[in-house]
């Protein structure tokens, strides 16, 4: 009998035969982690801040002295969430309710400029919280109270608004009821808790304006990098900094190749950008590019995201893990469904599911409770997996907050062992193992010996094909328990083999490897 020993789990691959890999990658990932040299269950998600007011589409988090909260859009209004379930009506007072075309023209846009939040939906006027006291959002405007900008008169719109030090730039804009999509505004610049005195540009202040029209593409998003903004086409990216003097900023093409999908689909990390282009994964420094997904997944995520709700993709950084999640839906779904995850530390990707959202927040999310009790706990000794006394939420770390508008919902990301208090299937599977190295003989698996550990129990199945490409049998999946067991008996015949781990139960579950025993049993 020969053993094969697979190594510690590195990622998923999907774009790449399987019968290529090397055995530390995986053929099928699902609502699992690689991290610390394994493939853990991934965590789950749980229900916070009592229920929305109405279907939150987008959430951002604002901080004021020791005050946190939790502001969230809908199709026409914005809430405030503050303590535990408080939910207050933050809509403007004058103006009325905003625009209901979300789903046609995308999601929300989110900003924090000089310590105040700003909203934007691409229809409606930008929407701020004027001051750090406000008791609700108002059209934005100049620091006088006059419009943020007009053209004869008409008050200017944008499809996206972002902060740059202290500077407000505004994207793809329409005046005096003209569309202008490869128009760029910048105001002037504004202290802490203030707004732009002008949008105009004068020879008292640095407001101005730029078109970026030498290629065919619009205006769709932007995002601050290190001492630059970059400012993404759906082909092109350029590349803004400040110059000073008459004309402020200049503007340089960086990528003639690369946009973004839409917006919201731009994350920072470590001084970079990671941005969901039209077909790629990229990550860029400000100077040079370089795709992430390539031979890896690429092809999986585009040909899987619903063609007609593109436009609701968004990605979202998970500080706490080192990730990059592509939130999208799915063949099938109006809402984002599932996400793709990149550990930009060690390379890997994976996939989760996710509650029907459309947008997830990074900030402190504080659930009310502060620490693990005895008198919360419904588990025994051996099958609770936490620490007494610990904290449910770290005051000084990011979390991420989902905005579940398909069930009207706020869901903490990333914390348990349940998605909203059911259990999942966690799944990896690898398929195409030759075991030995040769397609042409024909092995017979007989016992699989995996290295597992958890507190729950699992399902182990072997499957097997003669052909690289073929159908697959798989053996009645086993139970394994990794406390009381060490191996699984079965008999799986063909040239390539495949292995299948999956966990329901409400507990942890990491694999670190496995061995297979088996026997060449001819050559064909």
């Amino acid at each position: 009998m020969a053993t094969f020993v697979a190594p510690a789990p590195k990622g998923l691959v999907k774009d790449t035969n399987n019968t290529v890999l090397p055995p530390e990658f995986y053929s099928e990932a699902a609502n699992i982690r690689f991290a610390d040299n394994a493939a853990k269950k991934i965590k789950g998600h749980d229900q916070v801040f009592g229920t929305p007011t109405v279907a939150p589409y987008f959430v951002i988090n604002w901080a004021t002295g020791t005050n946190v909260y939790w502001y969230y859009a809908g199709t026409t209004k914005i809430y405030r969430q503050s303590g535990s379930s408080t939910h207050t009506n933050f809509t403007r007072a004058s103006g009325g309710d905003y625009s209901t075309n979300l789903t046609a023209i995308g999601n929300w846009t989110g900003t924090i400029y000089n310590g105040l939040p700003i909203l934007c939906n691409g229809v409606d006027q930008p929407q701020v919280l004027a001051t750090t006291g406000a008791s609700a959002f108002s059209d934005l405007t100049n620091s006088g109270g006059s419009v943020w900008h007009s053209v004869s008169g008409t008050t200017t719109v944008c499809k996206t608004i972002k902060a740059f030090g202290n500077y407000l730039i505004a994207l793809n804009t329409t005046e005096n009821g003209v569309s202008l999509p490869n128009k760029v505004r910048w105001s002037d610049a504004a202290e802490n808790f203030s707004l732009p005195s002008s949008w105009t540009a004068s020879a008292t202040n640095d407001a101005g304006s730029a078109t970026i029209g030498d290629e065919s593409d619009f205006i769709i998003d932007g995002l601050a990098l290190k001492q630059s903004f970059v400012i993404y086409k759906a082909n092109s990216t350029w590349l803004v900094n400040y110059i000073g003097g008459n004309l402020v900023f200049s503007f340089q093409k960086l990528f003639n190749d690369t946009g973004v999908l839409t917006r919201n689909c731009i994350a920072e990390f470590d001084g970079k950008h990671f941005i969901v282009t039209q077909g790629d994964l990229i990550v860029h420094d400000g100077v040079a590019k370089q795709s992430v997904a390539t031979n890896s997944i690429k092809r999986q995520l585009f040909d899987d995201i619903n063609d007609d709700y593109y436009q609701l993709t968004f990605c979202t950084h998970n500080v706490q893990q080192s990730e990059m999640w592509v939130c999208y839906p799915s063949i099938g779904s109006q809402y984002c469904n599932k996400a793709l995850i990149y550990n930009y530390v060690n390379n890997s990707f994976t996939f989760r599911d996710l509650p029907n959202i459309y947008h997830i927040g990074p900030g402190i999310v504080d659930p009310g409770a502060t620490s693990v009790v005895w008198s919360g706990q419904s588990m025994t000794w051996t099958a609770y997996s936490g620490t007494w006394g610990d904290r449910l939420y770290n005051p000084t770390e990011r979390s991420i907050l989902m905005a579940g508008v398909a069930d009207t919902k706020l869901y903490r990301g990333d914390f348990g062992q349940q998605f909203a208090g059911e259990n999942y299937i966690t799944t990896i599977e690898r398929k195409g193992l030759t075991l030995d190295g040769n397609t042409n003989t024909v092995k017979q698996v007989r016992k699989l010996t995996p290295k597992i550990s958890g507190t729950g129990k699992c399902t182990i199945s072997v499957g097997s094909s003669m052909s690289p490409n073929g159908t697959y049998t798989f053996t009645p999946s086993q139970e394994f328990t990794p406390n009381t067991q060490n191996k699984v008996d079965c008999r799986s015949t063909g040239k390539f083999i495949a292995v299948r781990f999956q966990h329901t139960e409400d507990s942890t579950f990491e694999l670190n490897g496995y061995d297979l025993e088996y026997e060449v049993i001819g050559e064909r």
